[in-house]
């Protein structure tokens, strides 16, 4: 590159304020004057002369920098950051209806305040953070996932209603933390252009059964879920052989059924038909149906009525049955309206790893949250599914943060991929 082309990039990046930005276009104006001057040269003009007249064609520095300055500057969603305050918000309510004698005075309203701060603070740490840069640290990442893996399949320390879990120094590594690290790691794999359908089988295999070993249910087929979407929209001509795949799991889940233990299928009765077997596995389904039937419109005031797992796997019902449907209602709508503003995001990013991380993010949020609703309203099994934003606790605190931070790092950068960048999965 030429004095006179330096001398000219860099004018027009002096009216460029941000830092990143400035990056892009310097490098974006580079790239097209280099491809310019080449074409020029093959219509027969000599170099010098074939430099300068692109430099004129380009048109004014000033102009050219102030108008790179307004299309390429950072963005923030302000909607999107809005709605998860409000929703994050939402989440304290459960915790000021624990009974302190039921919980021995564990005061779980404290512990929440401190965790939405924590979370908030890594969901802007994620968005100030360039979200390119985890391809640098896919390594890193993939070290942490497999020390999770080997935590919690060889050396977990503790077990709890039949899971495994590996505590060191007050820090809990469960389910939930693992398909955290596992979802991050596939969508940094995936996210390469160069990634192949033959080689991500295998990760998401031993990942899987990892899960299955701990074991949890809940988070194999969240993981599970989260995975598929990832291929099914990463590997479009491979989709074929992801439906083979799933007809077989399928036929296996169908035999494992046939072969289940008599108080297996009592619980898979009892979603069906909850009164015939109310007074054991149905009492679940019924009493939660009752307390949402008790809430109303506007809850229930100084409802003395216990729940079971308030401020975790139950907190829709919590906040429901002491605020009413309104209140249970808002918390919905406020979680479809995350869900398909991130969906519609998606068309708006040009850079196919920002895209990744998007739909592995919204669908790891939409599994978990159409889920617990789900289960909470009768229309799926009740399993351990934590509702995200709401439920209380650490790890599902830091899951959703670092989704959403995340999301936010793409969209502020959305417009920061030069086009030379864009269409590494049409060759796919």
């Amino acid at each position: 590159m030429s004095e006179k082309s330096v001398h000219y990039t860099n004018k027009v990046t002096s009216y460029v304020r941000s830092k990143e930005a400035k990056k892009f276009v310097a490098e974006e104006l580079h790239y097209h004057l280099e491809q310019e001057t080449k074409g020029l040269k093959d219509a027969g003009l000599s170099e010098q002369d074939a430099e300068e007249k692109a430099i004129q064609q380009m048109g004014s520095a000033e102009r050219l920098g102030q108008d790179m300055n307004k299309l390429h500057r950072p963005r923030v969603d302000w909607v999107m950051i809005g709605m998860i305050m409000f929703i994050s918000l939402m989440g304290i309510l459960p915790t000021l209806n624990v009974s302190n004698e039921l919980y021995n005075n564990a005061d779980y309203f404290t512990r929440k305040i401190i965790y939405l701060i924590l979370g908030a603070t890594i969901t802007i740490a994620f968005m100030f953070f360039d979200y390119r840069r985890l391809r640098s640290l896919r390594w890193v990442i993939f070290a942490f996932t497999t020390f999770i893996l080997l935590a919690l399949t060889l050396f977990p320390n503790t077990i709890l209603n039949g899971a495994a879990y590996f505590r060191v120094a007050g820090l809990t590594v469960d389910s939930t933390t693992a398909v955290t690290a596992f979802v991050l790691c596939l969508v940094i794999f995936l996210g390469d252009a160069n990634a192949k359908f033959w080689r991500i089988l295998p990760v998401f295999a031993i990942t899987l059964y990892a899960l299955m070993i701990i074991p949890d249910i809940t988070a194999v087929f969240v993981y599970t879920v989260t995975v598929t979407v990832l291929l099914w929209f990463r590997f479009k001509r491979k989709r074929k052989y992801i439906l083979w795949g799933y007809l077989g799991a399928a036929l296996f889940m169908g035999l494992m059924v046939t072969n289940a233990q008599p108080y297996q299928l009592e619980r898979i009765y009892a979603f069906v038909n909850p009164e015939k077997y109310s007074d054991t596995s149905g009492y679940t389904y019924l009493r939660n149906e009752e307390l949402l039937e008790q809430g109303g419109w506007f809850g229930e005031n100084g409802g003395t009525e216990s729940i079971m797992a308030p401020h975790t796997d139950f907190a829709f019902t919590t906040i429901t049955y002491n605020y009413g449907w309104v209140a249970g209602g808002l918390l919905i709508i406020i979680g479809l309206f995350i869900m398909v503003r991130m969906i519609r995001k998606i068309k708006t990013i040009k850079d196919p790893f920002g895209q990744v991380i998007i739909i592995g993010g919204v669908t790891l949020f939409s599994t978990q949250f159409l889920y617990n609703i789900g289960m909470m309203t009768g229309l799926l099994p009740i399993t351990g599914m934590f509702l995200p934003f709401i439920s209380y606790g650490l790890n599902p605190t830091l899951q959703t943060s670092i989704m959403m931070g995340l999301f936010l790092s793409v969209y502020r950068r959305k417009d920061f991929v030069a086009s030379r960048e864009i269409g590494g999965w049409n060759k796919i």
